[in-house]
């Protein structure tokens, strides 16, 4: 993959920040952290990431807020007053998820950049297990096992709990084979490896295990870090979810020339192996009627999305689905 214009305007932007940091060792890491409207949330994960994750002394955890228009902010600052580790960058204006992560890349002082939603609850140990796949370093990035919390109504609970159920045993399973073209929820990635990602990227987790594959590197799934998620508790959040990460999916398909390892793409791409996983699947779970109602609710997600990428919609500042952002069950 080239590189485009953007990145080498943030490669010089990254030289230059580095010049700034002098001869001082970087740090182990950075845990960054996208933000916008989560004071439902971020404290308790700077909480979780503070006192239940064992960072060392000398990491640093960056977040980034862009045009919050509640008191996430706030929340981070006091935080920071307690804890010198943690960083705050505010943007006034909201102008998308990409530009936050490209900040993050650029500014983040570690030698690798660990990558967590704000929205989610990592489990002891999820962080510090990332770091230690680093070590091996042929890996250029390392993601974590996301499980959804069980809630909303039966329904919806099976569609979700079968998506995500599927997809780590996609994950392990191309894992092991060395295939692996995804990341996650919360995965790590070395600093220096990708310096932005394009603005309008809508799914920069996919985006950067794009280029990650292109320049040789492997891509680990960490089953030991695990995190859990907030996923959709009403059919029409899940499709509003589901058709922005797919429409993503084409995109970086149409940017870079090649997919992401997600559902359709696996179908595509190695219709065998996806059957035999499906049939391993089912087989172990006995999800079937989960596994027919995913088949549907996709196919139709599939169709909106690629509606959406005919008709050019932007995601770059998405709607949020209101029953992900919250830790209460409706």
């Amino acid at each position: 993959m080239a590189a485009t214009t953007l990145e080498r305007t943030a490669c010089s932007r990254y030289r230059r920040h580095r010049i700034k940091i002098g001869a001082r060792t970087l740090l182990p890491f950075t845990v960054g952290i996208c933000a916008y409207n989560e004071e439902w949330n971020i404290g308790k994960l700077l909480d979780n990431i503070i006192h239940e994750q064992n960072l060392p002394h000398d990491a640093e955890i960056l977040v980034v807020c862009s045009g919050c228009q509640d008191n996430t902010a706030r929340i981070v600052q006091q935080i920071k007053k307690r804890d010198s580790r943690v960083r705050l960058i505010e943007e006034p204006v909201r102008l998308g998820k990409a530009r936050a992560v490209n900040r993050i890349l650029s500014e983040a002082r570690g030698k690798n950049i660990i990558f967590i939603s704000a929205d989610v609850t990592p489990k002891p140990n999820c962080l510090m297990a990332l770091v230690r796949a680093m070590d091996d370093s042929a890996i250029g990035i390392s993601c974590g096992k996301p499980s959804p919390i069980r809630r909303g109504s039966a329904s919806i609970r099976r569609v979700v709990e079968t998506l995500w159920g599927f997809h780590n045993w996609q994950l392990e399973r191309l894992n092991h084979r060395g295939i692996l073209m995804h990341a996650s929820e919360v995965f790590c990635i070395r600093s220096g490896m990708v310096y932005a990602i394009p603005e309008n990227t809508i799914n920069d987790d996919a985006y950067l295990a794009v280029a990650t594959k292109d320049r040789g590197f492997k891509i680990k799934f960490v089953p030991d870090s695990q995190v859990d998620v907030y996923g959709p508790q009403t059919f029409s959040d899940y499709m509003m979810q589901r058709r922005r990460i797919i429409a993503g999916h084409f995109q970086i398909r149409r940017t870079t020339g090649k997919f992401s390892a997600y559902i359709l793409y696996a179908i595509i791409v190695r219709p065998r192996l996806t059957l035999r996983l499906f049939v391993e699947y089912l087989a172990t779970t006995g999800q079937i009627k989960g596994v027919l109602v995913l088949t549907l609710v996709e196919t139709i997600a599939n169709c909106m999305a690629a509606l959406d990428v005919l008709r050019r919609k932007s995601y770059v500042v998405w709607r949020i689905c209101r029953t992900t952002k919250t830790s209460q069950e409706l």
